[in-house]
Formats: structure tokens, sequence, C-alpha cells
């Protein structure tokens, strides 16, 4: 059976939660992993940033990944999915969205592991909200590698035209790009968007991480959004593509 980055990531998961690895224990580098599980070097990376993802490692600059321990009692629930979604999102027609912001800004935290660049390293960040009737439905933040911003200059704008910036990046690199992961969690609310979702601050929000990946490298890391009251439908094709 061929062994995938879920398998890996599994089992580093395991050998944290159950400390057999110490909270700041230093993790296998990735060519450790690559010649232990006998997978390529990218497959190896990939397991580490699921990692990082979930809050079980953390990226310690020079040294590589260090193991962050997760009590037991919280619970990540992993669905594999024998198909893709459709890109992007379908709103109302009376649905407003907006661009607030387009920008190269430095990275840190989980953005920078993510997209494979050292921490402080610069990426385009935009930023933006879908309205309907006069409330703020969704506010989002994506994340892309700052040399597409050469590319598809589009990406450093505040508008947003058809045929988007994803089909941009594709017809620009001539590499189809995949969803390779939806993360949800709940959350409470910082100041900012509870703001504008017009809530007290610690309101539970509904959190959604997206990664993107053109089969080189992560090319846009999204965390969106949603307040209560808002119903997030995600429907999968039943096929891969």
């Amino acid at each position: 059976m061929e062994i995938g980055y879920l398998d890996i990531a599994d089992h580093y998961r395991r050998l944290i939660a159950d400390r057999q690895i110490p909270d700041g224990g230093r993790l296998p580098s990735v060519r450790d992993i690559a010649s232990e599980w006998n997978v390529a070097t990218k497959t190896a990376q990939r397991a580490l940033k699921a990692l990082s993802m979930e809050g079980y490692a953390s990226a310690v600059r020079g040294l590589g990944y260090a193991a962050t321990f997760r009590p037991h009692d919280i619970a990540t629930l992993r669905v594999r999915v024998n198909g893709s979604r459709e890109r992007g999102e379908a709103y109302a027609a009376e649905d407003t969205q907006s661009i607030l912001s387009a920008e190269l800004t430095p990275t840190g935290g989980a953005v920078a592991d993510v997209l494979g660049i050292a921490p402080g390293t610069p990426a385009i960040l935009r930023t933006g909200s879908v309205t309907r009737a006069g409330r703020v439905i969704r506010m989002s933040h994506s994340w892309f590698p700052a040399e597409l911003g050469d590319l598809v200059p589009e990406l450093l704008e505040t508008v947003s035209t058809r045929p988007g910036n994803v089909a941009r990046i594709e017809a620009a690199t001539r590499r189809r790009t995949e969803l390779t992961a939806d993360h949800f969690t709940v959350d409470l609310t910082a100041l900012q968007h509870a703001q504008a979702f017009g809530v007290p601050q610690g309101t539970p929000v509904l959190v959604r991480t997206t990664t993107r990946h053109d089969g080189q490298g992560v090319i846009e890391y999204g965390t969106t959004w949603f307040p209560r009251g808002v119903v997030l439908a995600v429907e999968y094709n039943d096929q891969t593509r």
C-alpha cells in the first residue's frame, strides 16, 4: 500500500498526543522522514505541514519542527472525501463581495509554514468580505506566494473580475490547482471580526482554513470566518479529477 502524507502525519500525531514525543521535542527532519518512510521529500514536507496546521508541531528556525502537545479532549475529526469540491463559492444575487485590501505583508506562524517560506518573508495578503442585506456574512484572508504577484498583477489590486485570480494563476503557471484541505474549527471572535459581524467580542464563529496546491507547492492558504446564523453547505463531486 502506498504511504501518503496523511499516514505519516497520523503516526506522529499519535506519538505527540501520547507524550512519546514530549512537548517541544524535535521531530525528524524532512530528509529523515523521507528516508524512513521511503517517500518523496515533498510528501514528508506535507506531513509536517499538516501537523503544524493542526497545532501538533511548530517550525523552529534552523532546527526544523518541534512537537506541540495537545490534550486528548481536543479532537480532530478527519473525513476523507473521494472527490473534490468546486472552486470558489456561490452567493445569492443580492450579495456584495468586496476586496478590502491587497498588499505584500510579512508572514509568520502557520502562514509562513504552510507556504514553505521563512517567517517574516513577505507574501501577498488579500482580505475580503461578503455582505447580505446590510449584514457581513463572511470575512476572509487569502495568502499567496509573493512571486505570483509578478505573474498575476491583479493579486495586488483591490478588485475582483472574471475569470478570477485562481484561473489567472493557472493560466500563468500552466499548472492546474486543487483544494487539498479544508479544516473547520469553532473559535471566538477577535475584536476586528466582532466589529465587522456586529457581535460582542468572544462570540463563537466558524473558521475554515483552506489549502490550494498546484502539484509543486501551496499557492493559496486561506482563512474564512462565518458568524452564527450562516449555513455553510460544502458539496463534493463523486470522483477525483
